[in-house]
């Protein structure tokens, strides 16, 4: 009986679930998704419903008048009231690791991979100061860092290119090597 009456409390959330999808900075290797599961995890009334290490692209569900503080029936908040609350609570849980981005409008075939070979980053926070040098760049639309320290990013041609990565990532200190 206690199994039956936590699959229906369960099936009522989902249905009365709102969701969004959001692009997130801060996946910039495979094992970022377990963190960001983990952070989720701390954040009230919101669960990851969805994940694409591929896109960087996230869904949330959650009772949108839960999530919102003086929620209103008759005015619902904005989206972008939303995502900011999301964003806020995301920001909070992972100490600023991981942030909201607008989603990519870019057809995938309209955008530019590049692969940067960087010099010795032999941990995972190197690997990340390398990664998010180049993933709040505008233009940038996805970025990872590998364990070989090899920096792929996907980018939209029109908003930047491969010299103003290569300049970022000097800036942050990052040595580069010919590929």
């Amino acid at each position: 009986m206690k199994h039956l009456l936590l699959i229906f409390s369960l099936i009522a959330l989902h249905l009365h679930a709102d969701e969004s999808k959001h692009r997130i900075i801060g996946l910039s290797e495979p094992s970022r998704e377990a963190d960001l599961r983990e952070q989720v995890k701390t954040m009230p009334e919101v669960e990851l419903a969805a994940f694409n290490f591929d896109t960087a692209e996230v869904t949330f569900r959650y009772d949108v008048a839960k999530l919102i503080t003086n929620y209103n029936a008759k005015k619902p908040p904005s989206p972008e009231a939303i995502t900011k609350r999301l964003e806020d609570l995301l920001r909070a849980a992972s100490n600023g690791a991981f942030i909201l981005a607008p989603l990519t409008t870019l057809p995938a075939d309209k955008l530019q991979k590049l692969e940067i070979q960087c010099g010795l980053l032999d941990c995972k926070g190197c690997r990340y100061g390398a990664y998010i040098a180049v993933a709040k760049l505008d233009g940038v639309e996805h970025a990872t860092v590998n364990e070989h320290a090899l920096l792929t990013v996907l980018i939209d041609p029109a908003k930047t290119n491969r010299e103003a990565l290569e300049a970022a990532l000097k800036k942050a200190r990052v040595e580069l090597k010919p590929l």
